[in-house]
């Protein structure tokens, strides 16, 4: 019996995110949260619109992070 050479990857690559990138997912998760919350809110399940605006806040604070 013969082995055959199998190829491997020792790593996986990577890629990095530049800052426009991360700035226009932060943005689209801003809006995303608001639109949930208001929808949420507009009927009225008000715990799950807090914790969406929690999540708005958080993207709010990475677009304020990343100008």
């Amino acid at each position: 019996m013969t082995a055959s050479p199998v190829a491997s990857r020792s790593a996986a690559p990577t890629t990095q995110s530049t800052t426009e990138e991360t700035r226009a997912f932060a943005l689209l998760q801003a809006s995303s949260d608001a639109t949930m919350a208001k929808l949420y809110l507009s009927r009225g399940n008000v715990a799950a619109a807090r914790r969406k605006a929690v999540q708005l806040l958080k993207a709010l604070q990475l677009l304020e992070v990343t100008v």
